[in-house]
């Protein structure tokens, strides 16, 4: 008799995911932690009324009618769970003295360049003497004797300083406080009813991926295959799929590792260091512009916001007057139908949002054309806010979804935790053959978080064909440690960079629910005729990716603002980059560095963004508007809006710089504070160019058909190979380009 085995129970929410062990924290010394976290306590300060003191030291203390002012009017503006009592306990919290707080702190500076951390150490000492802290701050006490208030006056002189390197400092520490505070406060989540199980969340069923496993050894392990591919992402995955379809051996390797639906969305802090390179975000050299890159199994396609887009006409004429025809031919149209039909891209039972609805309603009262964002859910409605941490829903067509379990129906073989080092060449120099670089095991548990109870073992992948998809930051640092000396590799980096608006609604919003981008504005695209403007698209809303923009002016301030994220949205200015900047590998960890700075001509464009997205909020009933500019404060509506400015009034409105003194007067400070980097606050999440597909090697790095200039057997197959900034959200593109390259390897292997 068989005795029937029990079944487990599916999970009723998200499987945590536990952090990595912790790195070592001896880059400061003590006493250097103590100014750095000092530092942090005058960023996010406990505030409380005079009557209602515990410590004179370590709390600003207000005058009590002044609070009482302050609790008042917040507990009447915001909705439940928002109390009186709530909102009095979050100004009172103090996070330095959390414990998680603190050590999301220690992980976000540990992944920082070694010499910037030294530089910054320097700093700290320097602060923590007599002499140095009254030339750095003022006063000869140094900071981490100071009371709270003077420990918040000291950043708020460096926030308006002249000296850009003070004000600098402070938008990075203002920055690095609100990702920490937004990921690990339960006071906020329990303020704001942010979860991170999202609701209704169900377990949902998805492939079963048989990844490659390894024997402990001290040589290294070799395998032969006939395509190994770095990368599992957006341009990994198809040339995945196309060529072991096609019959031929695939190997698919990638640096980071697998988390089926089970374990998604994962929390804040957990998502930013598994499923995103560098803790959740690179910072560029100059600390102007925060750039996000995932770093998980299916690339970023796993943690994107669902957008589909294809390159437009102008984008295309381009690139094919570069000397690349193919852009312009029915092949290249033959290979985005053929990927759009696969994703499932469309905008059937699209179900907006609050902050889509805003963009899409606002820009039509304006007489702006507004579209539905077409996205790859094959035409489910996916509601889901939080696929910025995994989309445990698996309905987005991303790679670990679609392209890579069909590569596996077809034969092809998966190695997760695979860490490429160098792309390996025959005696010519010139002929690849393999790459090689360390494999890391999970631990026996399954997981990542148990550094000592893991496999490592160098690994060689001898191959027919190499194909390089590991990504606009990767895939040039792999290309210079394998000798390719072509001075274009890196260069051409475009981030198509950000700058943020938020808004507040007098009705709660739930920002963090519905569709991230489910509609875009493109009346600013072309301003000037030559294909570069700015889209205006919806962000996401997942608490530490808007609460960490900073644009900080006090302790108060800050925890006010985080106080209405229930009534929050927020939305982008996206911009087409005409100038680029460079990546390049950092000298003593081998990791990505970035070297870019906005121009002055692509800002212009930015701001020309900030100012509608301010008119798209105001006609449609927004409250307070608060572009995330330094030194601007928010514009806040006196009195009731007017029935044509609100939400869902319809027909046509005057620009309302025409028609509200008050309001032309706050887009003229906007105008005069402007986005200029570095102390401006700037964001990125689309990497490309840095490997430029190119009519000669003068000009770039990969030919037409992907192929590495003065090599052979050697292709690039990501967002890397565009020859200049898509535009539009890259995936799509990505996805064709790697579908015509993959072809050619075919046709190359059966030559």
């Amino acid at each position: 008799m068989t005795v029937p085995q029990p079944i487990s129970p599916l999970p009723q929410a998200p499987i945590a995911t536990a952090l990595p062990d912790a790195p070592p924290n001896d880059f400061f010394s003590p006493i250097q932690w103590d100014v750095f976290f000092a530092l942090v306590d005058g960023v996010l300060p406990s505030i409380t009324s005079e009557s209602d003191v515990t410590d004179y030291q370590g709390q600003i203390q207000l005058p009590d009618h002044e609070v009482n002012a302050v609790l008042n009017r917040s507990a009447e503006a915001l909705a439940a769970p928002a109390t009186r009592d709530n909102i009095r306990a979050f100004l009172r919290d103090r996070p330095v003295n959390d414990a998680r707080f603190r050590d999301n702190l220690m992980r976000t500076l540990a992944i920082s360049p070694p010499d910037q951390l030294k530089r910054l150490a320097g700093l700290l000492s320097l602060m923590s003497t007599r002499p140095g802290s009254y030339f750095i701050t003022g006063y000869w006490q140094p900071i981490y004797n100071q009371p709270a208030h003077v420990r918040e006056a000291i950043l708020k002189s460096w926030v308006t300083s002249p000296k850009e390197r003070w004000s600098t400092l402070a938008k990075t520490m203002s920055a690095m406080s609100f990702k920490a505070y937004s990921q690990t406060s339960s006071a906020l989540y329990q303020l704001s009813g942010y979860s991170d199980a999202p609701k209704d969340w169900q377990p949902k069923e998805t492939f079963e991926y048989d990844f490659l496993q390894i024997e402990p050894g001290d040589d290294a392990h070799a395998i032969e295959t006939d395509v190994v591919i770095i990368g599992s992402g957006c341009g990994g995955g198809v040339c995945a799929k196309n060529l072991a379809e096609a019959g031929h051996k695939v190997i698919v390797v990638d640096k980071a590792y697998h988390y089926p639906s089970t374990q998604l969305p994962m929390a804040q802090d957990a998502a930013c260091a598994h499923l995103y390179d560098n803790a959740g975000f690179f910072m560029t050299e100059d600390s102007g512009c925060t750039v996000t890159s995932g770093s998980a199994w299916g690339g970023g396609g796993t943690v994107n916001w669902s957008v589909c887009l294809k390159p437009q006409d102008f984008v295309r004429e381009e690139w094919a007057d570069e000397g690349l025809p193919f852009f312009t031919s029915a092949e290249f149209d033959e290979c985005l139908d053929r990927v759009w039909e696969f994703q499932g891209a469309g905008t059937d039972q699209i179900r907006h949002n609050h902050r889509n609805r805003v963009l899409l309603n606002g820009s039509s009262k304006l007489g702006w054309t507004a579209r539905p964002a077409p996205v790859n859910t094959g035409g489910r409605e996916h509601f889901c806010g939080q696929c910025h941490l995994g989309c445990g829903l698996a309905e987005k067509r991303g790679p670990a979804v679609s392209w890579l379990p069909d590569a596996a129906k077809a034969g092809a073989q998966f190695m997760e935790g695979f860490q490429v080092d160098k792309i390996l060449f025959d005696y010519d120099g010139q002929t690849a053959i393999g790459i090689e670089g360390e494999w890391v095991s999970r631990d026996s548990a399954g997981d990542m978080s148990d550094s000592n109870n893991r496999i490592k073992r160098r690994v060689i992948v001898r191959a027919k064909k190499v194909i390089l998809a590991a990504g606009s930051l990767w895939s040039p640092i792999v290309l210079k440690n394998s000798g390719i000396t072509n001075p274009n590799v890196g260069a051409n980096l475009h981030l198509h960079p950000c700058n943020f608006v938020t808004a507040v609604w007098k009705e709660e919003t739930i920002p963090w629910e519905g569709g991230i981008i489910t509609s875009y504005c493109p009346q600013f695209d072309n301003v000037d005729g030559s294909g570069y403007g700015t889209k205006l698209e919806t962000t996401c809303m997942v608490p530490f990716t808007i609460l960490s923009q900073p644009s900080w002016t006090s302790g108060l301030d800050a925890k006010l603002h985080m106080t209405k994220l229930r009534h929050m949205n927020a939305w982008i200015s996206l911009t087409r980059d005409r100038d680029a900047g460079s990546v390049f590998p950092d000298p003593t960890t081998g990791r990505p560095r970035i070297d870019y700075t906005p121009s002055d001509f692509d800002r212009a464009h930015t701001i020309q963004g900030v100012e509608a997205l301010a008119k798209i909020c105001y006609v449609t009933g927004a409250v307070e508007i608060r572009p995330l500019l330094k030194g601007l404060e928010p514009f806040v509506r006196r009195g009731e809006a007017s029935s044509e400015h609100s939400l869902d009034s319809k027909g046509s409105v005057a620009d309302p710089e025409t028609t509200d003194p008050a309001f032309a007067a706050w887009l003229d400070r906007v105008r005069e504070v402007g986005n200029k980097p570095p102390t401006a606050p700037w964001s990125s999440a689309h990497q490309m160019g840095t490997c430029r597909m190119s009519a000669s090697s003068d000009e770039g790095v990969v030919d037409e058909k992907g192929r590495v200039w003065g090599t052979d057997n050697l292709y690039v197959a990501d967002g890397s190979v565009f020859p200049s900034a898509s535009g539009v959200n890259p995936m799509i593109t990505i996805m064709a380009i790697a579908d015509r390259i993959s072809r050619g390897v075919d046709a190359d292997l059966r030559a």
